[in-house]
Parts: structure tokens; C-alpha cells; sequence
């Protein structure tokens, strides 16, 4: 006589034998593969390699804002600190500190400028070029995808064209 624990027993093995032949009969099941650590991002330092200019972020706000002449353009390196700040430190981040995105292909950083007509950007995950079409003021949006997904996005970034 089958008792029902024996009844289970039987269901499950039959479900477990099934599940195996429909995946190709069995053998080792292959491991996920490891997913890299997440990026840690806790401000962005925005540097101007020739005139050694810098502008960074500190919680909801940035230390400093570039200026672009009409018609010119700007190269501007992207760094990132992954140790936030005091609320009441407004120091720039030691330099020490500072990281890129060089080592991390998976990632992009999308720059968007939020009046086009003053302003482009064409850059890649480790910076690039502000280029001033016209005269006055806007913004510019910076976020870290890691494929399609926002790892990190830092406070809009004012800038003056000349």
C-alpha cells in the first residue's frame, strides 16, 4: 500500500526526471557566471586637462561651472570618487581619490544637454567635448549606464558660452 509521503517521493522524481531529459538529460549544470562587483560613485570631479580647471559635485550641487567661447570647444576628462563627503566639507575630492571608467567597458556615460542649441557634447565613457554654438546659458545631465541600466546620475551641471 502507497502512502502519500511515498506518493510525493514518486511525483517528485518523476518531475525531477523530466525537467532533466527536457534540459538535455542532465550532467553538470553550468554556474552563472560571476557578475563584476558593482561601481561605487559617490561624486564626479569634471577636469580640463589644459587648463588644469576643475568643477565638482557634492551631494545635490557642483563646486565650479565651465565656460565655452561661441564657436569653441572644451575638452573636459570625467573622473568619479566612489567615498562621499561631509555634508559641511565642500573640499574638492583629494585627487588620490579620483577614478575612471577607463577599466570598466561595460559601462557608458551618456551626457546630455539640456538646451542643444547652445550647446553639444561628443565624448565617450572617459570624457570629451563641450562646443559652444550660441551665446548664454544651460545644462548638462550626466549619468553612469552600465548597459541599459543607471548605475549613477550626478546633479546637473550649469555652463556659460561666451
Amino acid at each position: 500500500m502507497r502512502t502519500l509521503s511515498n506518493i510525493r517521493r514518486s511525483a517528485i522524481g518523476a518531475a525531477a526526471a523530466w525537467l532533466l531529459a527536457a534540459c538535455g538529460g542532465g550532467g553538470d549544470v553550468a554556474a552563472p557566471p560571476p557578475s563584476a562587483p558593482r561601481l561605487e560613485i559617490a561624486s564626479i570631479v569634471v577636469e580640463d586637462p589644459q587648463t588644469g580647471d576643475i568643477m565638482f559635485s557634492h551631494d545635490d550641487h557642483w563646486h565650479g561651472f565651465p565656460t565655452v567661447a561661441a564657436g569653441g570647444a572644451r575638452t573636459l576628462r570625467v573622473h568619479f570618487v566612489k567615498q562621499g563627503r561631509a555634508p559641511d566639507d565642500h573640499d574638492m575630492p583629494p585627487r588620490n581619490e579620483w577614478f575612471t571608467l577607463q577599466n570598466h567597458a561595460d559601462h557608458s556615460l551618456p551626457v546630455v544637454i539640456e538646451d542643444p542649441a547652445r550647446a553639444s557634447w561628443a565624448g565617450d565613457r572617459l570624457g570629451g567635448q563641450l562646443r559652444g554654438q550660441s551665446p548664454g546659458a544651460s545644462r548638462l545631465s550626466v549619468r553612469v549606464l552600465r548597459g541599459s541600466t543607471t548605475v549613477w546620475e550626478a546633479p546637473p551641471l550649469n555652463f556659460v558660452i561666451r
